[in-house]
C-alpha cells in the first residue's frame, strides 16, 4: 500500500470559471478550494465559451491555484447532431450533453497524465463522466441530488410539459445512479442528500461538506447597527426555475398581505439572468428588479429582512447563511432552510403559507428585540458550524479518505 501524501495533489474539475464569484456554485468552489490550497497543491480544470481575463487568471494565481480553462470551440452543426446523437444512445440526459465532449476528455487524460493527481474532484453532476478520464481516486461534489430536485421543478409545470419534465427527471436519476457508481467519494451538502445518496448506492462512501460563508468578509456589515424595516431582500439565479418561481410566489401571493399592515414594505430583487416575467414586476414602486449584483454587502446594509420563499429546490441555500453572516434576518419556507441546522424562532422565522410568511415577515418588521435577537443567534451559528475553513477541514478529510482508499487498492 503506498502511503497518502500529507500534501495532496488535487485536480478540481468544474464547468465554469469560479471566479468572479457571482453564483452559488462559484462560492462553494472558490472558497472551499481557496482553503485547500492553503495545505495542498491544487489545480482547477475549467470549461468556459471564452478564454479566461487577466482578472481572474490573476484571482485565482493568488489563491494559490493553477489553472486550465478548455475553451469551446467552432463546430458545424453536423458535428454538434453527432456529438449529441453518440452521448444520447449512451444515456447521456440532454441537459448535460457537450458537443465538444472529446476535446474535454482528451485534455484530461493529458493534464493528469503529466501531473499525476492524487485525487480528482468533479463539480456538479455535469462534471462526473469527464473525471472518469483520470485514473486516480474520484470524488463527486454534488450540490443536488439532481433527480429529486428535477422531479420537484416538474410539480410545477402544467401537462403535458409537466410529464416531459418527469421523465426527463427519470432519466436523470438513472445516469445519476451510474455515475455514483463509478466513485471512490461522494460529498454531499446536507445529511439528507447523503442519506439519499446511499440508499442509492448502498455502500457508497458519502460525506456532508455544507455549503458555507467567509465569516471575516461580512463582519463589518454584520457589526453595523440595522433596524427592523420595510426593505425586502431577495436574491438568487433567476435563471434558476426555483428562484424565480420563488420571486414570482412571493410578488402574488406574499406581499399584497403584507402591504395591509406594511403599506411601505418593497421588495428587491438581485441576481443575474432574470427572465421577462421577473423583469415585469418591477414596477418602481413595490417591487426592484436590478439583475447581477457585484457586490451584495451593501445591498444587505440597506435590506430589512431577507425574504426565501423557495417551494423547490436541493441542497442547502448560501444565500440564508450569508444573510446570517452580515447580519440580516431572514424570513425562510421550510424548503428554503432545508439542509441547516436552524431553529425557527432563534436563527430565523420559518412559514410556509402565504398568510404565515406575510405574518412573519410583518412580526420582525416591528418586533426589534426579536430582530436583534435573530441577528446575534444567527451570526454565532455560521461562526462555529459554517465558516468556510470549518467546513474546508470536511472536505480535506473525504479527500484524503479517497485517496487513502485508492492507495489501498
Amino acid at each position: 500500500m503506498e502511503p497518502v501524501p500529507s500534501r495532496l495533489k488535487i485536480l478540481v474539475c468544474l464547468p465554469v470559471i469560479p471566479w468572479p464569484m457571482s453564483d452559488g456554485l462559484r462560492v462553494r468552489i472558490f472558497n472551499l478550494c481557496r482553503e485547500l490550497a492553503k495545505r495542498h497543491e491544487l489545480h482547477l480544470f475549467c470549461l468556459s465559451r471564452m478564454g479566461p481575463s487577466e482578472e481572474q487568471e490573476q484571482e485565482i494565481a493568488a489563491a494559490g491555484m493553477g489553472l486550465t480553462v478548455v475553451v469551446k470551440p467552432f463546430s458545424t452543426p453536423e458535428t454538434k447532431m453527432a456529438a449529441y446523437l453518440s452521448r444520447l444512445v449512451k444515456g447521456v440526459p440532454p441537459e448535460l450533453i457537450l458537443s465538444w465532449e472529446k476535446i474535454i476528455c482528451s485534455r484530461i487524460k493529458e493534464l493528469h497524465g503529466r501531473e499525476r493527481f492524487d485525487v480528482v474532484v468533479g463539480e456538479h453532476l455535469f462534471m462526473a463522466r469527464f473525471i472518469l478520464e483520470a485514473d486516480c481516486p474520484r470524488v463527486l461534489d454534488e450540490h443536488n441530488v439532481e433527480g429529486d430536485l428535477h422531479r420537484q421543478l416538474a410539480k410545477s409545470q402544467n401537462a403535458p410539459g409537466r410529464w416531459f419534465k418527469y421523465a426527463d427527471a427519470v432519466w436523470l436519476g438513472l445516469y445519476e445512479r451510474r455515475l455514483l457508481r463509478r466513485m471512490q467519494m461522494v460529498t454531499a451538502v446536507t445529511e439528507a442528500d447523503a442519506s439519499r445518496f446511499k440508499a442509492m448506492v448502498p455502500g457508497l462512501p458519502v460525506d456532508v461538506v455544507e455549503n458555507g460563508v467567509s465569516c471575516i468578509d461580512y463582519a463589518e456589515a454584520a457589526g453595523a447597527p440595522r433596524a427592523p424595516g420595510d426593505s425586502l431582500l431577495y436574491i438568487g439565479l433567476m435563471s434558476y426555475a426555483a428562484n424565480s418561481d420563488a420571486v414570482e410566489w412571493f410578488a402574488s401571493e406574499i406581499l399584497p398581505i403584507v402591504h395591509l399592515r406594511r403599506p411601505g414594505a418593497v421588495l428587491t430583487v438581485a441576481g443575474s439572468d432574470p427572465p421577462e416575467s421577473i423583469r415585469n414586476l418591477d414596477d418602481g414602486r413595490t417591487i426592484k428588479v436590478l439583475g447581477f449584483v457585484d457586490d451584495l454587502k451593501p445591498l444587505h446594509q440597506e435590506s430589512s429582512i431577507m425574504v426565501v420563499p423557495l417551494l423547490a429546490g436541493g441542497g442547502s441555500r448560501l444565500k440564508i447563511l450569508e444573510a446570517f453572516a452580515t447580519g440580516t434576518p431572514v424570513v425562510s419556507t421550510t424548503k428554503g432552510a432545508e439542509g441547516l441546522e436552524v431553529q425557527d424562532g432563534r436563527h430565523l422565522l420559518i412559514a410556509d403559507e402565504p398568510g404565515d410568511f406575510a405574518a412573519a415577515v410583518v412580526r420582525l418588521s416591528e418586533d426589534d428585540s426579536l430582530y436583534q435577537d435573530l441577528r446575534a443567534n444567527a451570526r454565532a451559528l455560521v461562526e462555529e458550524k459554517y465558516d468556510w475553513p470549518v467546513l474546508a477541514r470536511k472536505m480535506e478529510a473525504a479527500l484524503i479518505a479517497a485517496a487513502a482508499a485508492g492507495a489501498a487498492s
